[in-house]
């Protein structure tokens, strides 16, 4: 895998990067790649991943050891999505998105290059991030109001992006709204809709006001509990990945307050595994 510099160079034009440190840890990185055998390797395993392979099978695979080796350069998730920036065009070209839909998952994807490295403060995108925008680039997500929503084989995945409030009549609009997207752009018909998040947390629902639009948003689905809550709760309520002492955690909302209380007595808290409900299709 022999990565030029003009690529990075043009994948940061491409998604509006202009950060001179940014470029230049790309840079660093792209020499580690280009000089570093094991590393090298990896790199092309992980990149054949996520534009040619299953990239769901990375979300089984956390670790940045794990994934690029002993002696690899944290930058290289920014690097690997980078890369992608042909395929996000032709993709989108083939997808035959409109100039509106283009400028939203370009701005997608630089999101997920940027906010763990200016919002979170992080010396890299993490995995997780890298593996969101391979979706963008692989056109497996679409965005339709407040939700976006995955093909896969023959169903559909709903995603709450993090940012605006969950209200429910933009909810129910998106999904009204997703079933023309979802045969338009991933010629599928009538599918069914699944969700899996810590927003449909059967305990987190027993515990909250009935009226609130998380709960509102949990009644559209039938539940079942899924993997443990507590890393998404410490991720998407509290804005860090580890925390070694649950006293420590802000309580600036009411849910933050209720979460940790859960937390400190070590309260099972569980993903909802969610179907959407008939009636709501």
């Amino acid at each position: 895998m022999k990565i030029e510099l003009a690529d990075i160079d043009n994948a940061l034009k491409y998604y509006q990067i202009n950060d001179i440190d940014y470029k230049n840890k790309c840079y660093k990185c792209t020499e580690d790649i280009n000089t570093i055998q094991d590393f090298n390797i990896r790199a092309k395993e992980i990149y054949n991943i996520l534009y040619t392979g299953k990239i769901d099978t990375l979300w089984k695979r956390q670790n940045m050891k794990e994934l690029f080796g002993e002696h690899y350069n944290s930058f290289i998730t920014n690097v690997l999505v980078l890369l992608g920036y042909k395929l996000h065009e032709r993709n989108m070209e083939n997808k035959n998105y409109n100039n509106t839909e283009k400028k939203l998952y370009k701005k997608r994807v630089t999101e997920a290059l940027t906010a763990d490295i200016y919002v979170r403060k992080l010396e890299n995108i993490r995995i997780s991030q890298m593996i969101w925008a391979g979706y963008f680039i692989n056109t497996k997500l679409i965005e339709v109001g407040r939700l976006q929503y995955e093909k896969n084989e023959n169903y559909v995945k709903i995603h709450i992006p993090s940012g605006d409030k969950l209200e429910i009549e933009e909810v129910l609009k998106s999904i009204k709204k997703s079933k023309q997207e979802i045969k338009k752009y991933f010629d599928l018909k009538n599918p069914e809709y699944f969700c899996d998040s810590w927003l449909l947390s059967n305990q987190i629902n027993e515990m909250i006001d009935s009226n609130s639009n998380i709960c509102k948003f949990y009644n559209l689905f039938e539940v079942q509990d899924g993997t443990d809550a507590k890393k998404d709760i410490l991720n998407f309520v509290f804005n860090i990945q580890e925390c070694d002492n649950y006293t420590n955690l802000s309580e600036d909302t009411s849910l933050q307050k209720l979460l940790k209380k859960q937390l400190i007595e070590n309260k099972s808290i569980k993903i909802g595994c969610g179907k959407l409900k008939k009636e709501m299709l």
